[in-house]
């Protein structure tokens, strides 16, 4: 078993509401980490450590509210074990839970939105989650070894 700090920066860019919370969770598959909230415009670094097997994990941020359509939670920077990851973090997807009528309008309409954002392709957009919904990292431990096959 091997004990991993995390620290991870999250924002909340712009906001109407300057006293609105955004709200998240950060999970290590189902272990509950850490809790997000964000009150207005501003920046959270959350800090915390996990023991994890040796294997195959995977690091999820939730976001679950937003207060106002201009919100979004923003994944800042990902450092594991004093290591930040830095582009490593555009391999993770996020998943949107997209709004309803819109969602079937934009589909009725020829525009489909993507059902998942990143996986390496969408550059920084996997780490802008302007609708709720999910980040999810795949990473494995040993880390370094992780670290040293993907960089």
């Amino acid at each position: 078993m091997t004990t991993l700090n995390f620290e991870i920066t999250v924002s909340c860019p712009k906001t109407d509401d300057p006293n609105g919370e955004t709200r998240g969770l950060i999970k290590i598959g189902d272990q509950e980490c850490a809790k997000i909230s964000i009150v207005g415009a501003t920046e959270e670094v959350i800090k915390f450590d996990v023991d994890l097997e040796d294997g195959d994990h995977t690091l999820t941020i939730e976001h679950n509210f937003t207060p106002d359509p201009h919100s979004a939670l923003v994944v800042e920077k990902i450092i594991m074990d004093e290591i930040d990851i830095g582009v490593l973090a555009y391999n993770g997807a996020y998943t949107p839970i997209y709004p309803e009528p819109w969602y079937s309008d934009e589909v009725a309409e020829g525009r489909p939105p993507k059902k998942q954002i990143g996986n390496g392709e969408d550059g920084s957009s996997c780490l802008f989650m302007g609708w709720e919904g999910q980040y999810d990292l795949k990473f494995s431990t040993p880390l370094y070894e992780w670290l040293l096959e993907n960089i």
